[in-house]
């Protein structure tokens, strides 16, 4: 009613005052962006719902994933069918069950997906061709009123994609400390053996500290950030903005440019086929056979040529836009000037 009034009295003045025009439209949108802060920050609880979140697409409740990790990565290792994404949303409620989170409000959000590839102009699918269903994971929520206004279609498609990065890192170090339990009962072998040793600490030096920059240097530090901005606000238009820098910036950080997406990802692949070959010998003598001593080998060259890669990368992009993130990061995979030398 009083911004009906405003606006009526400066229609009936004779000669329209541009300021004083200005200034009225400014004051309703202060009036209604207000209006829609205690809207969806105090009355939708915002911050809690970015909370929960954080803990599901950024994988902060890091107990449940590894718990999911373990209950899933069978039936996840293998083709996916009709049955698949069912019986790991199954598999993921278990998860929740067994580190006592409210399992049923969560499944209601939060489901598991399974983006597989569309069927061929031929009419035949490629599904036939996949061999891992944890390379097509995501995950989808279910946004309620009036969240929906910050947390867009848009927004959650890049929440999806965050969540499987996280994901396939977090896989790649639970593998390699599966890896370290499986060589610790072996007693005799051959002398190759220290070589596998090796490898697996250079990887696991490598995915533990992109893990610690992943959890703390960056999503801690950022989400942090974005509190204190929705908190020093009363505005719905600055929210939005933090909220969307705080995307933008996850995104910058966690390695989404290429080439040191795609670098992070051959990185990632090299774990898994190493753990693969390693968790199939399960025997207390070390034997390679030549097949297997030959997969060693290239994932060994390959894991150096990459890692060796991914710091150069990183190097050049921290020259060019002098980011003290991946400067600390850098600090911590290169202890003892190790890919310095190699490099």
């Amino acid at each position: 009613m009083k911004f009906s009034w405003m606006l009526t009295v400066l229609q009936n003045q004779p000669i329209l005052q541009l300021r004083d025009f200005e200034n009225k439209i400014e004051y309703i949108r202060n009036v209604v962006a207000q209006h829609l802060w205690r809207l969806l920050v105090e009355e939708s609880n915002l911050v809690g719902h970015l909370h929960v979140m954080k803990d599901i697409f950024l994988l902060g409740r890091g107990e449940l994933f590894l718990s999911f990790i373990d209950m899933a990565d069978i039936l996840m290792k293998q083709s996916p069918t009709s049955t698949t994404q069912h019986d790991i949303n199954v598999a993921f409620r278990q998860a929740m069950i067994k580190i006592a989170m409210d399992h049923e409000e969560l499944a209601k959000q939060f489901e598991l997906t399974l983006s597989l590839p569309p069927v061929q102009s031929s009419g035949v699918s490629l599904k036939s061709k996949m061999t891992n269903s944890w390379k097509y994971v995501g995950m989808s929520h279910k946004v309620s009123w009036p969240l929906h206004v910050v947390l867009t279609p848009a927004t959650l498609e890049k929440y999806s994609a965050l969540f499987h990065f996280l994901l396939s890192l977090r896989r790649a170090q639970a593998y390699l400390q599966q890896c370290w339990a499986t060589l610790m009962t072996i007693r005799t072998g051959a002398h190759c053996l220290q070589a596998v040793w090796q490898l697996r600490t250079h990887m696991g030096f490598l995915i533990d500290n992109l893990q610690y920059y992943v959890q703390v240097d960056v999503l801690e530090t950022q989400f942090s950030q974005l509190l204190n901005r929705i908190k020093s606000t009363h505005d719905f238009e600055a929210v939005k903005v933090a909220h969307s820098d705080f995307v933008k910036t996850l995104q910058s950080q966690l390695f989404f440019t290429e080439p040191i997406r795609r670098c992070v990802y051959e990185i990632l692949e090299l774990c898994f086929s190493f753990s693969e070959l390693i968790q199939t010998l399960r025997r207390e003598e070390f034997v390679f056979s030549s097949k297997e001593q030959e997969a060693f080998h290239r994932i060994s060259v390959d894991f150096r040529r990459q890692s060796s890669l991914l710091f150069r990368v990183l190097s050049a992009a921290k020259n060019h836009h002098s980011a003290p993130h991946i400067a600390q990061l850098l600090l911590r995979i290169d202890y003892n000037r190790y890919f310095t030398n190699l490099s």
